[in-house]
């Protein structure tokens, strides 16, 4: 007896399973290269075709991004039926380089399905202003940030950023004023109006002498101006090499242990000050060299006992938080940068409470 209401209920599943609405999606993956950029809608269309025996009801589709829009049948799709799946957008939008993810979610088996819409943006001919979002006195860029992301400390990188002459009178760029460790070149020397320039920015690392995240300010003049607010931002992550160790060299190499990375300095009132000491100990077998301390607010000092930790020996890294003009719990961070190739970079907290 039981072995028949198994069997019976094993054969209800199977019907179960198998009589369900099947949802496909003929392109799942859509590919949009070299879009020009508009400020007008655009829609793709995604064909979904219901290959089950049963209805499949699209309960929702839900984008990633709020950049898109879905809209799509709300009735039940009949099996061997099709219907469309549209999302709209506004190719300005975008990112230059997009990868976007839409869910699909059903009664159908799977329930859930995922489209993906990638590719990238171009300059519209006929709409040449749209991807230069940053105004500079009539000057319009792509971007106002020169990002480097990595360099090495030894590397001397190179970035272009573009720009576009909506004046009605040719340009020519200068510096006003820019660190001693970046150089900047102007192509073409004079740029017509309606044409696009080049700021070629080369970031030269052995002379920055730094470690981690920098942020430099790049002044412009506009024919001679001398306006402070022509500015673009220039960033970098400089990085020691590691890449070139032997597994001698890693063997041999300084390691960086601390005793703690938090330190909760409880409640204090405001306007008072506080330290928390954590302690950095060198595990490893060569000189362990601390490059660099930053902390995350200028409300945050940072005192260090050596630079220069032998094997088996310590140093103290003292954080002093004043809480003056601050109220409520506080979160503060200390970066440390240290030659140990294998983390090369610790984070430090400190918290409390100011009352």
């Amino acid at each position: 007896m039981k072995y028949f209401i198994s069997l019976i209920s094993a054969l209800l599943f199977t019907f179960t399973v198998f009589a369900q609405g099947v949802l496909e999606i003929k392109q799942p993956r859509q590919t949009l290269k070299n879009l020009l950029a508009d400020d007008q809608p655009m829609t793709v269309v995604y064909t979904a075709q219901n290959t089950g025996t049963q209805p499949v009801i699209i309960t929702r589709v839900t984008p990633m991004t709020s950049l898109l829009k879905a809209d799509w049948p709300k009735s039940p799709l009949l099996p061997g039926k099709s219907c469309d799946i549209k999302i709209t957008f506004i190719p300005m939008q975008l990112l230059e380089n997009f990868n976007m993810r839409i869910l699909v979610y059903s009664n159908a088996n799977p329930a859930r399905k995922e489209l993906i819409l990638t590719g990238n943006l171009v300059d519209n001919p006929s709409k040449p202003e749209l991807l230069y979002k940053y105004n500079m006195n009539g000057l319009k860029f792509k971007n106002n940030n020169i990002n480097f992301k990595k360099v090495y400390t030894w590397q001397v990188a190179t970035d272009t950023l573009e720009y576009y002459n909506t004046l009605k009178d040719a340009v020519s760029l200068g510096v006003i004023y820019k660190s001693n460790h970046l150089q900047a070149t102007f192509e073409p020397a004079q740029v017509a109006p309606g044409k696009k320039g080049k700021i070629i920015v080369t970031f030269d690392a052995p002379k920055a002498n730094d470690y981690g995240y920098v942020y430099e300010s790049l002044i412009l003049s506009v024919n001679g101006s001398k306006e402070y607010s022509n500015r673009l931002s220039v960033t970098a992550e400089l990085s020691e090499d590691f890449s070139k160790l032997s597994k001698k060299d890693k063997a041999n190499a300084p390691i960086a242990q601390f005793d703690k990375k938090e330190c909760n300095f409880g409640e204090i009132k405001q306007g008072e000050k506080t330290s928390c000491d954590f302690t950095l100990t060198n595990t490893g077998k060569s000189i362990l060299f601390i490059r660099k301390t930053k902390a995350s607010c200028g409300c945050t000092a940072v005192t260090l006992g050596q630079k220069e930790i032998q094997p088996g020996q310590s140093t103290t890294i003292r954080a002093t938080f004043d809480s003056t003009g601050k109220s409520g719990r506080q979160y503060k961070s200390i970066t440390v940068i240290t030659n140990d190739p294998s983390q090369p970079e610790n984070t430090l907290t400190i918290s409390g409470n100011v009352k």
